[in-house]
Formats: structure tokens, sequence, C-alpha cells
């Protein structure tokens, strides 16, 4: 009977670390998981911001008079937006540059109510 409880026992404790380790690992994904979409939605942000200040910065550019070596043009005012935009992204990319804290706030609130 003492062979019996032995090999019980250790037939229990070796299923045992196998249990915690699968908990474990489900833990680490479903972190993951979170870390990941977090930082989708960081980057979300980041672009609305980008977004909201590239629409600011336009009219800054459409009154600057054209170069006089390319005579201005449907492709530089091309140029200028899409410079604006690269402007505004880079501003905004580390995510310390916020249009309104209060609006970002609340949209985070939002997504983990419902994420």
């Amino acid at each position: 009977m003492n062979v019996s409880n032995d090999c019980n026992s250790a037939i229990i404790n070796k299923t045992k670390p196998i249990q915690e380790s699968k908990q474990t690992n489900s833990y680490l994904k479903s972190k993951a998981n979170f870390n990941i979409e977090s930082k989708k939605f960081n980057e979300a942000l980041n672009e609305l911001n980008a977004t909201l200040l590239s629409n600011m910065l336009e009219p800054i550019y459409e009154n600057i008079e054209p170069d006089s070596l390319t005579g201005g043009g449907f492709a530089e005012e091309t140029l200028n937006h899409f410079l604006v935009n690269e402007y505004a992204r880079e501003i905004t990319k580390d995510g310390n540059f916020k249009i309104d804290p209060n609006l970002n706030k609340q949209l985070l609130k939002k997504y983990q109510n419902h994420g």
C-alpha cells in the first residue's frame, strides 16, 4: 500500500507542474496579446494626433509663396501636403505630443471597457 501511495503522489506531483506551466503559458499569451493590442491602440492614438496636427499645420503652408525654382503648381502642392503629414507624424511618433489629452483619456477608457 505504501508503494501505491508513493506512485500516486509521484503522478500528482508530476502533473501539477504541467498544469501550472499551462496556466503560466496561458497567462503569458494573454499578457502578450494585451501588449500587442495596447501597442496597436497607442499607434492609432498617435496616428489620430498626427492627423489632427496635420490639419492644423496645412493652412500655414497654403499661405507660403511657391518657390521660384519650381514655380508652384499641382506637384508642389501635393509635395507640401505629404511634407506636412510627415512633419506631423514625426512630431507625434514618440507619443508625448497630444492634441487633446482629455480626448486620449476618453478613448483609452472606452477601449479598456470594450477591448
